[in-house]
């Protein structure tokens, strides 16, 4: 593994931790609460296979982190997503957030194969052809499925 490779993990981390802060602060302004309200950003569904849980995203909360999207394509033989829609967890263990239904993300494990160029990775397993996978936002992703959504 080059050594890129593995400065990307810590990389990735970094840039989560910024993602997460971005994500708990945005909007403690924005938003008119009533008395004994309290906004929520973001809902989670009990932890699945993995101890994945979805996300679901109120309209408001995409809009602010500027949440967007690709498809898992194919170069060549290879099935990529563009390098932007990995995220690692605390292990080391690369997943991306495939899309389901509108505002609406699950973290699927990956295992990736090989960098395609600087913008795109080939997979080994993941998601098929196709899937919608966010691209920007999936640090925000992951730190409301953490429980950290911004919460007053």
């Amino acid at each position: 593994m080059s050594r890129s490779l593995r400065r990307r993990p810590l990389m990735v981390l970094g840039i989560w931790l910024v993602g997460v802060a971005l994500l708990a602060l945005s909007g403690c302004n924005e938003v008119e609460e009533e008395p004994g309200s309290s906004y929520h950003p973001a809902e989670l569904s009990s932890p699945g296979p993995q101890g994945v849980r979805e996300v679901t995203l109120t309209e408001d909360a995409a809009r602010r982190v500027g949440l967007q999207t690709s498809r898992v394509t194919v170069e060549g033989a290879d099935r990529v997503v563009p390098y932007a829609a990995l995220i690692y967890d605390e292990q080391g263990d690369p997943w991306v957030y495939t899309v389901p239904e509108p505002l609406t993300y699950v973290r699927v494990s990956v295992m990736v194969k090989e960098e395609v160029d600087e913008d795109t990775m080939a997979l080994s397993a993941g998601p098929p052809v196709g899937t919608e996978v966010v691209t920007r936002g999936v640090a925000e992703v992951y730190g409301a499925e953490l429980g950290m959504d911004g919460n007053h």
